[in-house]
C-alpha cells in the first residue's frame, strides 16, 4: 500500500491531457471519414491542429515537471516485472505525446497544399523548417500521414493497457496507486477545468470568427478608379471557371471582381476593358480545394492578391458577336488572351456573355510535378463571364 501522491500540477496535466488526447483521436477518426466536400471538414482540421499543438505544448511542460519532481514509488509488493513495465509505459507515453503532434505538424509543413495553421483563429503557426528541399511532397506527406495514424493507434493501445493497469491497482490490488493520481483537492479540479475551459473557449472563438465576415477583400477595395461610360452591376454579374481534377469536372467562381468598361458601339476599336479579380475569392464549394487554390503553388494570394485582364480595342464579328484581344496577368506571368462574347444593348443596359480557354501552366498555376503527373489537375481551364452593365449619364 502506498499513501504517496502526485503533485497537483502533475495531476492537472495528467487528466487535462487525457481528455484532450481522447478527444483528438476521436475527432481525428471522425473528420477523416468525412467527404472532402463536407463544409465543416476544413474547420475541423484547423481545430484538430490547434488542439494537437496544445497537446504538444502541455506534453513538454509535463515532461519538464516530471524531470524536476520524482513520481511516487510503486508499493514494495509490486512484482519487479510490473515495475519495469510501468516505467517503460510511462516514458513511452511521453514519447508518443510529443511524437504524435509533431508528426501532424510535419504533415502540414510538407504538404504541397500549404494550408496555414491558425491556432484557434488567433495567430499563424509557422511550418517546420525541415522540408524546404523535399521534391516529392506528396510522397512524403503520405508517409507522414501513415506514421501519424500509426502513432495514434499506439496511443490507443497503450491507453488501454494503462486503464487496465489502473483498474487492477484500484479495484483488485487496492494498493493506493490509482488514488495517487486522482484529483484530491479543489485546486486540482479547478486546474483541470481551467485548462479544458481555456482551450474550449479558443474553439468557440475560432467558430465565431469563421461565421463572421472577413478574410476576403470587399468590392470597395477593388473598385477601379476611372471614368468610363459603363457601370458594372456587380450583383448581377458573374465570373466563373471550370476544370478537371482526377478526371472529374469541377466548377467555381470568383466572388469578388470589378471591371472598367469604355465601349463605343460606333467605334469598337477605340474601346477599353480592364477587369481586376480578387484571387482569394475563388470558390468551388469544396473547402480543401479552395484552400489549395490560394496557396503559393497556385494563386499565391499573399503575394499576388489580384489578377488583371486588359484589352485595348474590341472587334465586331457580327451584329451581336465580338472578340477582344487582351493580356491576362496572374502572379508574375502574363499572356495574350482572346475573349469572345455576345453583346446585347437595350435601353441603356448591356449584357455581355462570353469566355476564354486557358492553359493554367501558362500562368504559373500548379507547376510542381505532383500536380502535373497523370494530369491530377487538368491543364485546360475554361473561364466564362456574364457582365451586366448600365450606361453612365
Amino acid at each position: 500500500m502506498t499513501n504517496a501522491r502526485y503533485t497537483t500540477v502533475a495531476v492537472v496535466l495528467h487528466w487535462a491531457m487525457a481528455i484532450l488526447i481522447v478527444g483528438q483521436i476521436a475527432g481525428g477518426f471522425y473528420m477523416h471519414g468525412l467527404p472532402n466536400a463536407a463544409p465543416e471538414k476544413l474547420a475541423l482540421y484547423q481545430l484538430h491542429k490547434s488542439f494537437g499543438l496544445s497537446v504538444l505544448a502541455l506534453a513538454l511542460v509535463r515532461l519538464g515537471w516530471r524531470l524536476a519532481h520524482r513520481s511516487p514509488a510503486l508499493p514494495e509488493t509490486t512484482p519487479g516485472w510490473q515495475k519495469l513495465s510501468a516505467r517503460a509505459a510511462h516514458w513511452l507515453f511521453y514519447g508518443l505525446m510529443i511524437a504524435t503532434p509533431l508528426a501532424g505538424w510535419a504533415i502540414v509543413s510538407v504538404s504541397p497544399k500549404e494550408i496555414p495553421t491558425i491556432w484557434f483563429g488567433l495567430f499563424e503557426v509557422p511550418h517546420l523548417p525541415f522540408f524546404g528541399g523535399v521534391e516529392d511532397r506528396y510522397a512524403v506527406e503520405e508517409i507522414l500521414e501513415e506514421r501519424h495514424e500509426t502513432l495514434a493507434f499506439a496511443i490507443l493501445f497503450l491507453l488501454a493497457l494503462h486503464v487496465g493497469a489502473a483498474i487492477k491497482h484500484g479495484f483488485f490490488d487496492r494498493d493506493g496507486v490509482l488514488r495517487s493520481m486522482a484529483p484530491a483537492s479543489r485546486n486540482a479540479w479547478l486546474g483541470i477545468g481551467a485548462v479544458i475551459t481555456v482551450l474550449s473557449l479558443g474553439a468557440v472563438y475560432y467558430a465565431a470568427a469563421l461565421s463572421a465576415e472577413g478574410g476576403r477583400r470587399t468590392v470597395s477595395e477593388l473598385t477601379i478608379t476611372g471614368k468610363c461610360n459603363w457601370i458594372v452591376d456587380r450583383e448581377a454579374s458573374t465570373l466563373s471557371f471550370a476544370g478537371e481534377e482526377k478526371g472529374r469536372r469541377f466548377e467555381g467562381q470568383f466572388e469578388v471582381f470589378d471591371a472598367e468598361i469604355c465601349f463605343s458601339f460606333l467605334d469598337p476599336g477605340a474601346s477599353k476593358i480592364r477587369v481586376v479579380i480578387a484571387t482569394d475569392s475563388a470558390a468551388t464549394g469544396e473547402e480543401l480545394r479552395d484552400s489549395t487554390i490560394t496557396a503559393s503553388e497556385w494563386f499565391g494570394v499573399k503575394t499576388y492578391p489580384t489578377a488583371t485582364f486588359e484589352a485595348n480595342g474590341v472587334t465586331r464579328l457580327s451584329e451581336r458577336d465580338y472578340k477582344a484581344a487582351g493580356v491576362l496577368r496572374i502572379k508574375e506571368y502574363q499572356q495574350p488572351v482572346m475573349v469572345e462574347f455576345t453583346l446585347d444593348i437595350e435601353g441603356g443596359e448591356a449584357v455581355a456573355i462570353g469566355g476564354a480557354d486557358l492553359v493554367r501552366t501558362d500562368f504559373g498555376l500548379g507547376l510542381d510535378d505532383s500536380w502535373l503527373e497523370k494530369e491530377k489537375v487538368g491543364l485546360n481551364v475554361r473561364v466564362d463571364f456574364e457582365i451586366h452593365a448600365i450606361q453612365a449619364d
